[in-house]
């Protein structure tokens, strides 16, 4: 039996067959606009989430105090070549649009046989919190570096904890020591990083209680308009150079003037080796344009 006489046996005709399969159309291409916007309505109320790859050097100002052991990172640091000593990757989560939460999370990986000599270069981070009108407010932070153990830090009800990963839950009156109301504005060196992004850049000095591991220091920053070269080309940034008086080490943050996407970052060792951490992006992360901050 033909396929036209089975239509015939069922009760349909050709033609209805034809209607039916073009209503069935129309109502999937229906189904499809009404999900497509769900789908977009769904990201834009939810969080857009990149990878962004980072090249890490290690450069020497000539300032430290301990020159040979300076001379010594730097010549490991040259063997990485014009890749770098080691690799940085942040998973960066990030509201979509307005407000919501926010999460950092960032690995730097020394590089090929470099990995067994400067394990302590080895640096897991993370830094959480909410953005409300527009500014990232830091919640919860992880620091590691090499094999020590995490120090974690937690704000809840405006106090402050920070505990080392693996410890045994302190007694009721020491437990009370580690925790400190928390400073206003708290932020940390990712945050500061990350938190422009598509919002004003700073134009004046401003001075921001920022977390360094498990202690918090104040910082003075000094916006600075300047251009970076970046993949060849002079970008204009804005610098954010900060310093501490508690410490001698330094946070510098290059800021893409178009939209504040974080072009390199480099933090100062201190007085000691007279050395530079040097993270300089590799490239514009995939789904950053997506990401909106209202103003």
């Amino acid at each position: 039996m033909n396929t036209f006489n089975s239509l015939r046996l069922s009760g349909l005709r050709p033609w209805r067959l034809g209607g039916i399969t073009a209503l069935l159309l129309a109502l999937l291409l229906v189904l499809a606009a009404c999900c497509g916007h769900l789908a977009a309505a769904q990201s834009v109320k939810g969080a857009v989430t990149f990878s962004a790859q980072w090249q890490v050097h290690l450069q020497q100002d000539g300032k430290g105090s301990d020159s040979r052991g300076a001379q010594w990172l730097v010549l490991l640091g040259g063997l990485g070549g014009q890749e770098g000593v080691a690799t940085a990757q942040d998973q960066v989560s990030w509201p979509a649009q307005g407000n919501g939460a926010y999460r950092i999370d960032s690995t730097l990986t020394p590089r090929g046989a470099l990995a067994v000599l400067l394990r302590r270069l080895h640096w897991v981070r993370g830094a959480g919190g909410e953005v409300r009108d527009g500014s990232p407010e830091l919640l919860s932070a992880r620091n590691q570096r090499g094999d020590s153990p995490a120090t974690l830090m937690q704000i809840e009800h405006g106090r402050m904890q920070v505990t080392t990963a693996g410890q045994a839950a302190s007694a009721p009156t020491e437990s009370m020591a580690t925790t400190q109301p928390a400073p206003p504005g708290l932020t940390d060196p990712l945050t500061l990083s990350w938190g422009y992004l598509q919002r004003p850049l700073p134009t004046r000095a401003f001075t921001v209680p920022l977390l360094i591991n498990d202690k918090v220091q104040t910082a003075h920053i000094t916006p600075q308009r300047t251009a970076l070269k970046w993949q060849g080309q002079e970008v204009a940034c804005t610098l954010l150079d900060a310093h501490s008086e508690q410490s001698s080490a330094t946070l510098r943050i290059w800021l893409r003037q178009s939209d504040g996407l974080p072009l390199q970052v480099e933090l100062g060792m201190g007085d000691r080796y007279g050395l530079d951490v040097v993270q300089t992006l590799a490239a514009v992360p995939d789904g950053l344009p997506a990401a909106r901050v209202q103003h």
